[in-house]
């Protein structure tokens, strides 16, 4: 068995290897192989591995299968869906989910129901489990690929979203609700709702009752990553322990009211199996309560059958029927964090000795378990950082602290009054006395979880090693003592101080025009400091300084900025600029308008940094508000001359061009950053002819509502045998450059390919 499931888990993770898939063909031929290795030598492995392989792969093509049946452009049809979301009447939310039963549109021809996530400003109140017909726009979902940062395709991928519909509203065709059936778990939160609107922590209470977070505001999300609280106040498989077990002791003290016969001795594990499958069903199932509830499901069959198995074993089963059941849950964080944790639980059971500790005394007991608790925090703290980088960038370093207090007050105090109020909503006098005194004990944890704010530690990628290797001696030091294995840690060691950091001066420095959908965001690089020629757009309380930037700095382990531009007033250019000023207060500041704190960027104004000139093309004079034909155009090149230049030209138009053209400078750059986002209104022929580029990069969002980049302007660059590379098709643009010439990478096809990426955007 366990061969068969090591196997079996080893074949599903593999599609993460994949950058296309691979044929048919080519597994079928791997499974004939198994099968005959089977034969003679009777080893199921080969075999197991290539049938994961062959179920992940097939459902990897059927994902792609029902992407391909959207159009590429954006079009106007006519859908059935079923509204998946959960809603809360007193939370108001413009995105759901939703599964396309059937289509009004000749047009479209869906092979299977698709998955898609829908925009819809000012909706009528909406329930799950409704049947709609809309008039939508529907669209592929293409996301910003950098760096570091939110990957939405990977997103897309891991909960089986296939494209992005925004309602129409005001057309010929009006949304029209077919049915106002509503799914028993909305009505269950409609119905526990009216008795959580005096909490304080409804939200909360809400998240833990039902996973629906979306009551949660941004500052509480902050609290929630600084203090390492966020596992707890989510449905996780902790709470459908805990729920297995309410429902274990209620069926056994049922079970001593009945009478004393076999008939009823299983009751107790039934009832907790109910509980924790009733549980995990209000939260809609999600990852967590799904593997917790495996794990319960497992367990009970064999307490049933009398059959023993290892912790290990229980947890290998769950592990290879998770994803059996849905190969793509591995792309979530949610997977990698969930098992993470219960291996290094079950690492810990395997290493203490717990023999020992029961014939102590019980005030040494209770020393040894909360030594022995604490030492369980410091271990998931340090085996934890590995996955927690990759997947958030950093770590919280209270979370040992808060999780020794937080996480037995929320299980055994919040859990269980969540639980009753939840099942007893037809006696409302006690359902709410359990609302109400669930919401009192979330008071101290909130409190911890507002102390902790900024106790969040972003790690650069350049500690990776490191972070492998504190993990790696984490668990040798349990199973290898130093006294047996001196010569294996002091190889270790040796390795270490072997370990020569490369501390000379690079002349080389990087230009990196970042994925922002349209707008534009530029970081020059050079000796780990940073320079930012604009910041890109900001909407609501976001920006792309804020979901791009930091994270891409963070990455880098650059933790401040000495320079900024901005090249004009505009939002898609200038909107993350306050957030950066707040948060990294740069010293040097440059803008075409008249800002408080900012130095003018005027035409003729020079400076140095870094060993890097900056020149000022234009504009002749600052502007009380600068626009596009006011944009500050820089020139940038090695102090001394050598190697490639680069000129950045912001959202200037012909005219400026024009204008700016006549003065007597030195105008020739090999790398142009395309002007206006590759409009008809800039790149004249003119321009190109001075400047004599061999690339040209140009920042701009696929599904942008004008059209852009012009198909002119894109055949005049090809026509002057420029390179045309664009950040709609190829995501983040990196160009290192030194004395002999540059070298361009594209973050989605040289560092974030994969099989799940847009295939069909045009690599140019």
């Amino acid at each position: 068995m366990v061969q068969i499931f090591i196997a079996s888990i080893s074949g599903f993770l593999s599609l993460h290897f994949f950058n296309i898939l691979p044929p048919y063909w080519y597994l079928l031929l791997l499974t004939v192989s198994g099968i005959i290795i089977f034969i003679v030598y009777r080893n199921v492995i080969v075999i197991c591995f290539s049938l994961a392989i062959l179920w992940a792969v097939f459902d990897a093509n059927q994902y792609i299968n029902d992407i391909d049946s959207i159009q590429k452009n954006r079009s106007n049809i006519i859908i059935d869906v079923s509204i998946s979301t959960l809603f809360n009447e007193n939370i108001p939310t413009e995105n759901f989910e939703v599964r396309v039963l059937n289509r009004s549109s000749p047009n479209v021809d869906f092979v299977f129901p698709l998955r898609l996530m829908v925009l819809w400003e000012d909706a009528p109140p909406l329930k799950q489990g409704q049947i709609w017909r809309l008039p939508v726009r529907l669209s592929r979902i293409v996301g910003r690929v950098n760096q570091a940062g939110f990957d939405v395709e990977q997103y897309a991928l891991s909960r089986s979203i296939h494209g992005r519909a925004i309602v129409l509203t005001g057309k010929s065709v009006l949304p029209t609700r077919l049915s106002s059936s509503i799914s028993l778990r909305q009505q269950w939160l409609d119905k526990i709702t009216p008795l959580l609107k005096n909490t304080r922590n409804q939200s909360y209470l809400t998240a833990l009752t039902f996973g629906l977070r979306d009551g949660l505001e941004a500052q509480d999300w902050i609290y929630l990553r600084d203090s390492g609280l966020a596992h707890l106040l989510a449905i996780s498989g902790l709470h459908i322990g805990l729920a297995m077990l309410v429902g274990w002791w209620l069926g056994y003290l049922l079970r001593l009211c009945l009478p004393q016969t076999q008939y009823w001795l299983w009751l107790p594990l039934l009832c907790g199996l109910v509980f924790a499958f009733g549980y995990a069903w209000l939260a809609g199932f999600g990852l967590p309560t799904i593997r917790a509830l495996l794990m319960c499901l497992i367990v009970g069959a064999l307490r049933l059958s009398a059959i023993y198995w290892l912790s290990w074993q229980v947890l290998l089963v769950t592990l290879g029927l998770c994803l059996l059941w849905d190969p793509f849950v591995s792309y979530s964080a949610g997977f990698w964090l969930s098992f993470g944790a219960v291996i290094i639980f079950l690492v810990m059971i395997m290493a203490e000795n717990s023999s020992t500790v029961v014939a102590l005394p019980w005030s040494q007991r209770c020393y040894q378990r909360l030594k022995y608790l604490c030492k369980v925090q410091g271990y998931l703290l340090l085996l934890m950082l590995p996955i927690q980088w990759w997947w958030f960038g950093g770590v919280s370093l209270a979370a040992p602290l808060t999780n020794v207090v937080a996480v037995p007050w929320i299980s055994m105090i919040t859990v269980p009054l969540v639980l009753i109020g939840v099942i007893t909503p037809w006696w409302p006098w006690l359902s709410s006395w359990c609302w109400l005194i669930a919401d009192f004990s979330l008071i101290p944890v909130l409190k911890i979880a507002a102390w902790s704010q900024g106790a969040w530690m972003m790690l650069p990628a350049s500690i990776t090693p490191w972070l492998g290797l504190i993990a790696m001696i984490t668990v040798s030091w349990q199973f290898l003592p130093l006294v047996y294995f001196r010569w294996f840690y002091t190889s270790i060691v040796f390795l270490l101080f072997s370990w020569r950091w490369d501390g000379h001066k690079s002349p080389q420095w990087t230009l990196s025009v970042l994925d922002v959908g349209h707008g534009l965001a530029i970081l020059i690089e050079k000796q780990q400091r940073i320079f930012i020629y604009d910041t890109g757009n900001a909407w609501d309380e976001n920006s792309i300084a804020k979901s791009v930037i930091t994270p891409i700095l963070a990455y880098k382990g650059i933790s401040a900025i000495d320079g900024l531009v901005l090249s004009h007033a505009d939002s898609d250019h200038a909107g993350g600029s306050d957030y950066l000023l707040q948060r990294y207060q740069p010293l040097d500041k440059y803008s075409s308008d008249q800002r408080e704190g900012f130095s003018e960027c005027v035409m003729g104004q020079i400076w140095q940094w870094q060993g890097l000139e900056f020149s000022v093309k234009w504009p002749p004079k600052s502007t009380q508000r600068a626009t596009n034909s006011d944009s500050c155009v820089i020139r940038i090149q090695a102090i001394n001359g050598k190697g490639p230049s680069v000129l950045l030209t912001g959202d200037i138009d012909a005219k400026s061009e024009l204008v700016m053209l006549t003065q007597a400078q030195d105008w020739q750059a090999d790398i142009l950053v395309v002007p206006h986002h590759g409009s008809r209104t800039s790149s004249t022929q003119t321009l190109l002819d001075a400047i004599q580029p061999s690339l040209a990069m140009v920042s701009i969002g696929y599904f942008n509502p004008w059209g852009l980049p012009s198909a002119v302007i894109k055949k005049r660059y090809q026509a002057n045998n420029i390179d045309w590379i664009s950040t709609q098709d190829s995501g983040q643009l990196t160009v290192t450059i030194n004395a002999n010439g540059y070298n361009l990478k594209q973050q989605r096809y040289d560092y974030s390919r994969a099989w799940f990426r847009p295939q069909w955007l045009a690599k140019q």
